[in-house]
């Protein structure tokens, strides 16, 4: 099973964070923009304390993140 299958198979889960977890490390195949919202959102799950003190609000960029993530690999994407 190749990575991006199995972030399809994480996503139909509702398992972002591993499916975000895994996007970030792609260096092929996304724009720039969509990845920088994947990651951070993973990052904002990973180290919120971190981002809010930074002045980042998380649940906006967990939403984004996990919206583009969905928008990608979601159901019906091959």
């Amino acid at each position: 099973m190749c990575k991006s299958d199995n972030v399809r198979r994480l996503v139909e889960s509702g398992n972002y964070k591993a499916a975000l977890g895994i996007t970030k490390g792609f260096k092929r195949g996304i724009i720039k923009e969509d990845l920088d919202k994947m990651t951070l959102a993973y990052e904002c799950m990973i180290y919120p304390q971190f981002y809010e003190q930074i002045g980042t609000d998380t649940s906006i960029a967990i939403n984004e993140g996990v919206k583009t993530l969905i928008t990608l690999y979601g159901q019906n994407k091959e």
